[in-house]
Order: C-alpha cells, then sequence, then structure tokens
C-alpha cells in the first residue's frame, strides 16, 4: 500500500468531518486549516518515513496546531500529537484498534532480509509483531499500524469520533504561541 493510496483514503474518511467544521485543505501533506482568533488551527497527518512493509505495513500519525499561519509543522507554534487529547479509555480504545491490526499482520518468513542484518534489527523488526501489552501512558505517541485499507477505515472512524474534542481543546489553547511543543 502506497502511501499516495493512504493519504487519498483519509482524505476520503476523515476530510468530510474538516469540511463540515469550516476547515480547507493545506498545503502539502494532508492537512487542513482554520482561522480561530488571531491564529490558526491546523491539522495533519503523516506517515511512517520507514514505507511499506508486506508483512508489518505501516503507520500514520495525526497533529494539530495553533499557529500563526496555516502551514503545517511550522516551527514556532503549539502542537501536539492525537494521543495527548485522549483520555486513559480513549488510549485503551486506540491500545485495542492497534491489536486487532498487529493480530492480523503476517509473520514474515525466516530468510526475510530484516532478519539477517544483526540482533539489533531483528529484534526491532519482530518487535511490530507483538500485541501492545501495557496501557498507553498519556505522554505515548500512538503511531496508528494498518497493512489494509479496512485498518485505515477503522482508525479513520476512532480519529473522527475524536475531533471535536481535540478541536476544542486546540481552540481554548492561549492566544500566544509558544516554542514547538510537539511530541
Amino acid at each position: 500500500m502506497k502511501s499516495p493510496e493512504i493519504y487519498a483514503q483519509l482524505k476520503a474518511e476523515i476530510g468530510p468531518w474538516f469540511k463540515s467544521a469550516g476547515f480547507k485543505r493545506g498545503k502539502g501533506q494532508l492537512a487542513w486549516y482554520r482561522p480561530h482568533g488571531d491564529a490558526f488551527i491546523v491539522v495533519w497527518c503523516q506517515i511512517s518515513h520507514d514505507g511499506w512493509d508486506s508483512f508489518a505495513g505501516s503507520k500514520f500519525i495525526i497533529e494539530f496546531q495553533r499557529s500563526s499561519e496555516p502551514i503545517s509543522g511550522l516551527a514556532r507554534s503549539h502542537r501536539q500529537r492525537f494521543a495527548r487529547f485522549l483520555s486513559p479509555q480513549e488510549r485503551e480504545e486506540a491500545r485495542s484498534i492497534q491489536n486487532a491490526v498487529i493480530a492480523a499482520l503476517h509473520h514474515p518468513p525466516s530468510n526475510h532480509p530484516d532478519l539477517h542484518i544483526s540482533q539489533q534489527i531483528t529484534d526491532y523488526y519482530l518487535a511490530q509483531f507483538r500485541p501492545v501489552r501495557e496501557p498507553y501512558p498519556e505522554i505515548h505517541d500512538i503511531w496508528f499500524r494498518y497493512a489494509s485499507q479496512e485498518h485505515v477505515s477503522q482508525w479513520a472512524a476512532f480519529i473522527v469520533s475524536k475531533l471535536p474534542k481535540c478541536i476544542g481543546v486546540v481552540e481554548g489553547w492561549a492566544n500566544n504561541v509558544p516554542e514547538a511543543t510537539a511530541g
């Protein structure tokens, strides 16, 4: 699954919510923005730079920003990633979806190249096939794993259900724009 396909699917499944909430499409990555007071609320999706793996799939993340310009990723902005807006119960819901995705993955054969580089690479690669056993901590970035269009749809439904709350929090951020606080 190439990233343009995933961006197109996310645009189709998440985009209508943003349009109905008065957001416009941003430039560059899959992003939306709308003015709020003397600043802009910007939201964007980013697919992992790790790329697509036919066994482990890939992942994406959502980030929110309040800034003086409607440009995603501005250095001088107030930024938070999606998981920071979630309650413990909502993070458990995300963990449940994540574990369902992981359970659907097909393990690589023993001759897979990533299993023969070094023990560290092998351990890192195989960790992608293990369920998330502990609840996500409040400050954890949750990258939404996927290996199929159905997984992306599950995440999109989850994200859309939380967007009103997330945008409400961003709207409440102070008018002053601090140094970047992403992560």
